[in-house]
């Protein structure tokens, strides 16, 4: 092996150092580090900062944030109280029905989460089964019920055809009898005035014998002209309704009829009335004039009786014939309801088979983390929604913020008060207050009675106050083109050190919620409307959506996403 001089020593040892120092560099490069914080529990308080100014007290107006009526005052003009004291209570009972209901709802849910976090036990699996077996009993009645639905809707269609049919018969045999009626009125109508009353007229329709009475004598040859023309009615009416052979023609034609026929009996009555009279003729035509006008009395008012019996006998047919047919559609509607009913119960039981089979399954298999979450989620939904009903209630009721004197009450129990009305006043006996103009984007999270943290420039830094919201402007004010509403803060303790018109920096605690999963705002990512944290699993970072409540300076409430003690990461050193 030949001998390597000094010079190439010095080179490949030169060379081996710079690789050496690439790949270090390039190592270093590729390696990642990660600042993590634990998902855990604590307080999340979310502010409102805004700065104002001590000025010396005044009288407090106390207005009402909701329309309600006054259910009692508890205090009296003059009297004194303390911060907290009741001073009005509004109508609170449909606030208390709202509590109790979503208590309950509460109370739900955690027993539901409970049963998630147990599982399912040999007893729940047996109740789960016996449901999933009611439900297919329920499902199989369903469907022999909808079977027999389907024949009663078939018999009651068969029926309602059946109804119409015999309706229709009947009527068509009563139509007969009534278009057989106006045939006979004619012949009879006929045949009174051209045979059996004839006699008693010469051709031009005068008395052809000599009455004692002219007003008989009248009255006949009237009724005699009258009489022709009515039957001249009478058969083109009759004629008519037979040329249009329908129902309404037929029925139609009755009062013609009638009518045409009862002014030829009214001259047949009036030729009875003037034989009574009769003189020049002898015993034995006199006798058969009578005779004749008598046959044409009778009938005439058998035709009239006949033909008003068979109009009624058709109009109550047609009365019965519509109670049956409407009976027999209101059956058919009754059994077409009752079919859809029975449609709808088949897709209720089937869908309630299905959700008992898929319980079962579930209690089968277990139940997976996220459906735990997820009814966590929901126990903390319904406990926001508690906690809201609860500060709906505190709106109901109006306490002393500090303590101070009552010095007017302008209203009474039973008045309806609205926002913006003073319902009562109160001279304090501090000194001093703060006045802060709150944005139109910070007011609606500002509640009177809420706790305040404060500061003053004109001390050391850590020097802190508190105090707490005393009331809220309800008109606004416009500073250069932005809308403010002017807010009232009271210190909870004096302290002879103020002074009017000292800067003071409040931080307003207008949500809190303890004990809740937080996570720090550093680790919260957004995008696409949608919130994202990088959780470290195994040494790798995993996105994870996550749903996020009330959020204070460094933290952020968790509703759904992660679980206590999860590792998120707030920053990265180093690139991939």
């Amino acid at each position: 092996m030949p001998k390597l001089s000094a010079k190439t020593v010095v080179l490949i040892v030169a060379g081996v150092a710079v690789v050496g120092g690439v790949i270090a560099y390039q190592a270093s490069r590729s390696k990642v580090s990660y600042e993590t914080a634990k998902v855990d529990r604590g307080s999340v308080v979310e502010e409102v900062s805004v700065t104002g100014s001590i000025s010396p007290k005044t009288k407090y107006d106390l207005q009402p944030e909701v329309s309600a009526k006054v259910a009692a005052i508890p205090v009296a003009e003059s009297q004194s109280v303390k911060a907290g004291d009741l001073l009005v209570k509004l109508d609170t009972r449909d606030i208390d029905a709202k509590i109790l209901a979503q208590k309950a709802a509460i109370e739900q849910a955690q027993a539901q989460l409970k049963s998630l976090q147990a599982g399912p036990t040999a007893q729940d699996l047996q109740l789960s089964q016996a449901a999933v077996d009611t439900a297919q009993a329920q499902l199989n009645a369903a469907i022999s019920a909808a079977a027999d639905a389907k024949i009663a809707l078939s018999n009651a269609q068969s029926n309602l055809a059946n109804s119409q049919t015999k309706a229709d018969t009947l009527l068509a045999s009563k139509l007969s009898s009534l278009s057989l009626d106006y045939d006979n009125d004619v012949t009879v109508a006929g045949d009174a005035i051209n045979r059996l009353t004839s006699q008693l007229f010469t051709a031009t329709d005068l008395l052809a014998f000599i009455s004692t009475d002219a007003q008989s004598e009248i009255n006949a040859t009237a009724t005699r002209a009258q009489a022709r023309t009515a039957l001249s009615a009478l058969q083109t009416a009759v004629a008519s309704a037979k040329a249009a052979g329908t129902s309404a023609a037929i029925e139609a034609a009755y009062a013609s009829v009638a009518a045409s026929l009862a002014t030829v009996k009214q001259h047949a009555d009036a030729c009875a009335a003037v034989l009574n009279y009769a003189s020049s003729i002898s015993g034995t035509t006199l006798a058969s004039y009578q005779l004749n006008v008598s046959t044409a009395q009778s009938t005439l008012d058998a035709a009239l009786q006949t033909l008003a019996a068979d109009k009624n006998g058709y109009d109550l047919q047609k009365r019965l014939n519509a109670l049956d047919v409407n009976a027999a559609q209101i059956a058919l509607s009754s059994a077409q309801a009752a079919q859809t009913n029975a449609d709808h119960n088949i897709d209720t039981a089937r869908s309630s088979l299905a959700q008992a089979q898929a319980a079962y399954v579930l209690k089968k298999t277990g139940v997976r983390p996220e459906d735990i979450d997820a009814q966590r989620a929901q126990v903390s939904v319904q406990q926001a929604a508690l906690v809201g009903l609860q500060a709906e209630l505190t709106k109901r009721l109006i306490v002393a913020p500090i303590d101070s004197v009552v010095t007017n009450i302008p209203v009474n129990a039973g008045d309806t008060v609205t926002p913006g009305m003073t319902v009562v006043s109160l001279m304090t006996t501090g000194k001093f207050e703060i006045i802060a103009n709150i944005s139109e984007v910070d007011i609606a999270n500002v509640k009177v009675g809420e706790p305040v943290n404060i500061t003053l420039d004109a001390f050391a830094t850590g020097e802190k106050w508190t105090g707490k919201v005393l009331s809220i402007q309800p008109a606004e004010k416009v500073v250069e083109g932005v809308i403010f509403y002017e807010t009232k803060i009271i210190f909870d303790q004096e302290d002879p050190r103020l002074r009017s018109g000292m800067t003071a920096n409040l931080d307003i605690e207008v949500a809190r919620k303890d004990n809740v999963l937080r996570v720090p705002l550093r680790a919260l990512q957004e995008e696409s409307g949608k919130q994202y944290v990088q959780v470290l699993a195994g040494g790798k970072a995993v996105r994870k959506e996550v749903q996020t409540g009330i959020e204070s300076n460094d933290y952020a409430e968790v509703v759904n996403g992660l679980n206590e003690g999860d590792a998120v990461i707030i920053s990265t050193n180093g690139k991939h």
